[in-house]
């Protein structure tokens, strides 16, 4: 299995349509933690396919941004209200 890391993606955009997809996709993976903030555990192939698919759908002006956490940097992270730093997990229920 790849090694997974937290990426915290970030977007800054324009259109309501365009935030919508990128929100959508981000769902999809991850966590959001502020309004276009997400956090996603993932490999590294799987976040740069997400940050790929996100930047297609960003207009002229628009930005969106990872970041990579390891697991030393996820041990040393804080949160104070909102949803909590993902955890390592081996297996998910649904």
């Amino acid at each position: 299995m790849a090694r997974e890391h937290i990426f915290v993606f970030c977007y800054d955009v324009a259109s309501n349509r365009v935030r919508r997809r990128m929100a959508g996709l981000l769902e999809d993976k991850g966590t959001r933690v502020q309004k276009s903030v997400f956090e996603v555990r993932c490999s590294l192939g799987a976040a740069e396919r997400l940050l790929s698919r996100l930047s297609a759908e960003r207009l002229a002006g628009d930005s969106v941004r990872m970041y990579c956490l390891t697991e030393e940097a996820r041990a040393r992270s804080r949160t104070a209200g909102g949803a909590p730093i993902p955890e390592r997990s081996e297996f998910w229920l649904l």
